[in-house]
């Protein structure tokens, strides 16, 4: 991915020599450039959203990557937009960003944060799908609905003892019911073979918790079906771990 331009970097406020030493982050910095203490990244449709909440939004025992605004006062310029830098790295601390998911949400609930509506995005088509399927595992889930974010732990980083850091904000395309945002985080540490299936016992106190690990789950292979750099080894991955949930609620049934 080429690096932000000498416009898009004036409009940051950023030295433009600093550009010549940029280093290229992942994707937790949604594979951006580090120039000075300033990551520049492409700015995705949700945006301007997360960065109007990540400037005041505070999470008790973690941090939140503020975003910089432009001279025009602005978040996003020419596509590009612009966090402060944090250090740290993404780790397979699933239970600990698990805790955090739940965090997260309570600390949005309590900023009054609601999520962008009528999105026509993949991610919004296929979280639409997955809470609309049926089928006699499925069962109507009681939760309040929040404000969630669909991919904490893509966007949670650490280092060494410091809290954890969430650089971004991904919103889900409506209100979920609470322990969703915890929910994803745990099926995408099984997707990635991350954590064993004993973590859906250690977060099993959340209410309707395995309804919404299937909804996570489906949610994933929504996903999956629609994006065009999807692979057929996540698809198997996803299946097995559709299929070890609906093993683990028939047995309840």
């Amino acid at each position: 991915m080429a690096q932000p331009d000498d416009l898009v970097l004036y409009a940051f406020h950023a030295s433009v020599k600093d550009s010549a030493s940029a280093e290229h982050l992942g994707y937790a910095w949604d594979n951006g450039w580090k120039v000075g203490d300033v990551v520049y990244s492409h700015a995705a449709n949700h945006a301007g959203w997360s960065a109007k909440v990540r400037e005041r939004l505070a999470i008790p025992g973690a941090r939140v990557a503020r975003p910089v605004i432009a001279t025009n006062g602005r978040f996003t310029v020419g596509g590009w937009k612009a966090t402060q830098f944090i250090p740290g790295h993404l780790a397979r601390r699933i239970d600990e960003t698990a805790q955090l998911a739940q965090r997260v949400e309570r600390a949005m609930e309590e900023a009054g944060v609601t999520v962008p509506v009528d999105r026509q995005d993949i991610f919004a088509r296929a979280e639409r799908a997955a809470w609309e399927e049926t089928g006699e595992l499925y069962h109507p889930v009681s939760q309040q609905l929040v404000a969630g974010h669909a991919d904490l732990l893509g966007t949670t980083i650490y280092e060494g003892l410091n809290p954890p850091a969430v650089v971004d904000l991904v919103p889900t395309a409506a209100p979920r019911p609470r322990g969703y945002t915890c929910a994803l985080v745990v099926v995408d540490g099984l997707i990635n073979g991350a954590v064993d299936e004993a973590i859906c016992d250690r977060f099993s106190y959340i209410a309707d918790f395995d309804q919404l690990l299937l909804r996570a789950a489906a949610y994933r292979r929504h996903v999956n079906n629609l994006h065009p750099a999807a692979t057929t080894e996540t698809r198997a991955q996803i299946h097995s771990v559709e299929d070890k949930l609906a093993a683990r609620i028939s047995a309840t049934l």
